[in-house]
């Protein structure tokens, strides 16, 4: 039996069972990265569904004029809570930028228009600002 289908007959939402991410997310090593990835993945598809759903409930509910707060409110606790632990997931796989990684040859993005400019260059070829430079900063 698929873990999807013993969860939601037993009357168990799939979101429910692991609604809360844990305090302290281990995201050192790469196999515990790829795990939260995958579960990021899969929560943003089940957000995705579930805010499709309840905006066609809405628009059913609204084309028969019927009211059904208490569904409404149970469908939309459970896409927040989908929600809430897909952006902790999220937020604890953010890159520290002092490591981030370049492409040799490419400098950064311009602060005033967003443009790439290459690593040697001094001033923007877009919008014509001086370039800052990055190892100045740090």
């Amino acid at each position: 039996m698929s873990g999807v289908s013993d969860r939601t007959s037993a009357g168990h939402h799939p979101v429910a069972a692991e609604a809360e991410p844990p305090a302290a997310l281990d995201t050192t090593g790469f196999l515990a990265r790829g795990r939260i990835r995958r579960r990021a993945k899969y929560l943003r598809q089940l957000r995705e569904l579930q805010l499709r759903d309840l905006g066609g409930f809405l628009l059913e509910l609204h084309r028969f004029g019927r009211e059904r707060p208490d569904l409404v409110n149970q469908k939309l606790l459970d896409a927040a809570r989908t929600d809430a632990e897909m952006r902790a997931l999220t937020h604890a796989l953010e890159i520290d930028p002092a490591a981030e990684l370049r492409l040799a040859g490419i400098g950064g993005a311009c602060a005033n228009c967003g443009a790439v400019h290459g690593s040697e260059d001094r001033y923007c070829a877009a919008c014509g600002d001086p370039v800052a430079d990055r190892a100045s900063k740090q």
